[in-house]
């Protein structure tokens, strides 16, 4: 989990006009430079223990690709999130960032076996990645699910964790996407980004096919939170 901006949802049936709404706020608010600016995570803040579903080698490699020419629009200081060790698709943030949560953990340990018995029932994930858009905090890919089984993990993982789903438990994560870019500061150009994104809310980007979901928390590496993972949990596995 980053920052404020990515609690944006719209109907599961609208995907492309919650998208568009995204990108009527980003436009607004890169054009006047009131965008969001995320700073490195602190404990208690944003960028907490969260259950993602990591990319699959090829789809990280493509978005890695738009990440770099949209870094080099936005300017080089801002996070490159897309990048191979940071890109992820988020399934549910569990709790505010910890600097450290050990992997003796309590919440660690019930989690683990939640997510286990919440893949082991589902089915692999397929996302088609069509097309970009900006938000107030960052440039991400849309991806919208080839079948119901992205949603029917998302729905399964919340009721294996039981009271451990409170910190979103009053908040529904409609849309599917991955954040390329977040900002953390003034942008070079803002309404060449504005033109950029604009010019690839079509771009085909391929599909994730996704076979594991995995349990993270984020390590601010000097340069960018990078996923830094806990477990992993294969989808239709045979629990041990």
């Amino acid at each position: 989990m980053s920052s404020p901006e990515r609690r944006t949802a719209g109907p599961t049936d609208g995907y492309g006009a919650a998208f568009d709404r995204l990108f009527d706020r980003g436009r607004a608010a890169v054009l006047s430079g009131t965008h969001y600016r995320d700073s490195p995570p602190v404990d208690g803040g944003w960028w907490g223990m969260s259950v993602v579903l990591p990319p699959d080698p090829g789809c990280t490699g493509r978005l890695a690709a738009v990440t770099a020419e949209a870094l080099a629009v936005a300017g080089p200081r801002h996070w490159p999130t897309g990048a191979p060790q940071a890109a992820h698709f988020t399934v549910r943030a569990i709790e505010a960032h910890r600097t450290a949560v050990p992997g003796t953990d309590p919440l660690v340990r019930r989690v683990r076996s939640a997510l286990r018995r919440a893949a082991t029932a589902c089915r692999p994930v397929r996302l088609e990645l069509r097309g970009l858009t900006l938000t107030p905090s960052g440039v991400m890919a849309c991806a919208y699910p080839v079948d119901s089984a992205a949603d029917d993990f998302a729905a399964r993982l919340g009721a294996e964790l039981g009271d451990d789903a409170w910190f979103e438990a009053d908040f529904s994560r409609d849309i599917w996407y991955a954040t390329l870019v977040h900002f953390t500061g003034p942008l070079r150009d803002p309404a060449a980004l504005v033109d950029w994104v604009a010019a690839r809310r079509g771009t085909d980007l391929g599909e994730a096919a996704i076979g594991a979901a995995e349990l993270l928390r984020f390590r601010f590496d000097g340069r960018q939170p990078v996923r830094l993972p806990l477990t992993s949990a294969p989808f239709g596995a045979t629990l041990r």
